[in-house]
C-alpha cells in the first residue's frame, strides 16, 4: 500500500479512536431466510457465479515462463500457466483424451502429461504427444486443451469459467489501490482447503465486520485490533480496514513519524467471492464457493510470501503462521457461520445487517445486482 493511502487510512481510524466510532450506513438492511436455504435462490447464484470472472491467485505464483498453478473453481479444475514468449494463459485442466488432471499443485514445467495415458501438451495447450498415436489417427489434429478466459491486472489472475466471461477489467475503480502492493511477485506458500457447514455468503461475510471481535475472538483479535473501522466501496468490489489497538501511539506523532504500512489489517472483497487479506508480515486470499447445497460452501485459503520458500526453516515458518490463520477461521469464525446455518434451516426469519455492519449491505447489494443481471 502505498504511503499516502496509509496515511488517509490511520487519519481516519485514529478519528474514530477519539471518538469511539467507525464507518457506519444510514439504514438497516434485511435478508430473506431464503437468501441463505432456498434451492432455486441457491441455484440461480450457482448460475450466476459461472458467468462471472474469478480471482484465484497472485500474478507471482506463475511469474516466469513454464511456471504454472493448478486451482478448482466452482468446482472446475483450472490451469494457469506462464507461456514460453511470457503470455498468461488459463485451460480446463483436463486431458483431451478421457479429461483426467493434467497438473496439480503448482511448480515448473515443459510439458504437461496426462497421468492416465500419457498424453502431453506444451504449454500452449497443444498437443504435443500421444502413446499410440496410429490408434487415433484423423481426430488428433486440433486436440488441445480447452482455454479459458485469463486476465492479468493489479497483480492478480482473474479466470473466467467459460469462453464467454470477460475477464478484461474486472476491478475497474479498485484497480488502483490493488495494484500498489506486490502481487505481481507474491509468491504461493501454503494452500488448504475446507468444507463449511453454511451458505457460502455466510462464510464470505465473516470477514467484513468486527462487531463480532469481543464475543468470538476474545483470546485472538480482539486484545490486538478493534472496530473503530473504515470502508470504500468500488462498484461490486469493497476494502474494509480495522486497526490494531496500538495505533493510537501514533495519534500524538507527526504524519512524517507513522509507519508507511497501515497498522492494522485491510481486507479487500473482490466480487463474488475473493478475500484478501493484507496485514504486517502476513498475506492471505479466500477463495470462497457454494458448494453442492446451499448449506455448504467450500474454502481455499492460501498463505502468501514476498520471496520464494527455499529452506526448510522458511517452510516451518509460514506453516506455524497459517496454522495461527486457521486458528482464528477453523475454530472461532467458520463455527459461528455454521450455527447461524444451522437457525437458518430451523426456521429463523431473515438476516438482519446494523448500521455497523456496512460492507455486509453492499455485498448483499452487490449479488443482488449481479443476480438480477442474468
Amino acid at each position: 500500500m502505498p504511503r499516502q493511502e496509509s496515511l488517509e487510512l490511520t487519519r481516519r481510524v485514529l478519528k474514530h479512536f477519539e471518538n469511539d466510532t467507525l464507518d457506519t450506513v444510514d439504514d438497516l438492511w434485511r435478508e430473506p431466510r431464503a437468501a441463505f436455504v432456498d434451492r432455486k435462490r441457491f441455484d440461480a447464484e450457482v448460475a450466476m457465479l459461472r458467468r462471472v470472472p474469478h480471482v484465484i491467485g497472485w500474478a507471482g505464483e506463475v511469474a516466469v515462463p513454464g511456471q504454472y498453478t493448478a486451482k478448482e473453481v466452482m468446482g472446475v479444475p483450472v490451469l494457469v500457466v506462464r507461456g514460453k514468449d511470457g503470455s498468461l494463459r488459463a485451460f480446463l485442466n483436463g486431458c483431451a483424451h478421457r479429461g483426467a488432471q493434467v497438473a496439480a499443485g503448482c511448480g515448473m514445467t515443459r510439458l504437461f502429461t496426462c497421468p492416465y495415458h500419457g498424453w502431453a501438451y506444451g504449454l500452449d495447450g497443444r498437443l504435443v504427444g500421444a502413446p499410440a498415436r496410429r490408434m487415433f489417427s484423423g481426430a488428433l489434429d486440433d486436440r488441445r486443451l480447452t482455454p479459458l478466459p485469463v486476465s492479468e491486472q493489479a497483480g492478480l489472475i482473474t479466470v473466467g469459467l467459460t469462453p464467454d466471461v470477460t475477464v478484461d477489467d474486472p476491478f475497474g475503480a479498485i484497480a488502483e489501490p490493488l495494484g500498489q502492493y506486490d502481487f505481481a511477485s507474491r509468491h504461493h506458500a501454503e494452500t488448504r482447503r475446507f468444507v463449511i457447514a453454511a451458505n457460502w455468503k455466510l462464510v464470505v461475510d465473516v470477514n467484513f465486520e468486527g462487531y463480532h471481535f469481543p464475543y468470538v475472538h476474545p483470546d485472538t483479535l480482539d486484545p490486538i485490533a478493534t472496530n473503530n473501522s473504515v470502508f470504500d466501496v468500488y462498484g461490486c468490489h469493497n476494502r474494509w480496514a480495522f486497526p490494531f489497538r496500538d495505533i493510537v501511539q501514533f495519534r500524538d506523532k507527526p504524519e512524517c513519524d507513522w509507519p508507511d504500512q497501515f497498522f492494522g489489517t485491510v481486507v479487500y472483497g473482490l466480487f463474488p467471492g475473493c478475500v484478501l487479506v493484507e496485514a504486517p508480515a502476513s498475506y492471505q486470499m479466500l477463495r470462497i464457493y457454494p458448494g453442492s447445497n446451499p448449506a455448504e460452501s467450500i474454502v481455499y485459503m492460501t498463505y502468501g510470501s514476498p520471496n520464494p520458500i527455499t529452506t526448510e526453516q522458511e517452510r516451518e515458518w509460514y506453516r506455524l503462521s497459517m496454522d495461527a490463520v486457521c486458528n482464528v477461521l477453523c475454530n472461532q469464525d467458520f463455527p459461528m457461520a455454521q450455527a447461524c446455518q444451522r437457525g437458518l434451516d430451523a426456521g429463523v426469519v431473515e438476516v438482519l445487517f446494523g448500521r455497523n455492519e456496512p460492507i455486509l449491505h453492499h455485498l448483499a447489494a452487490s449479488r443482488r445486482q449481479a443476480l438480477g443481471a442474468q
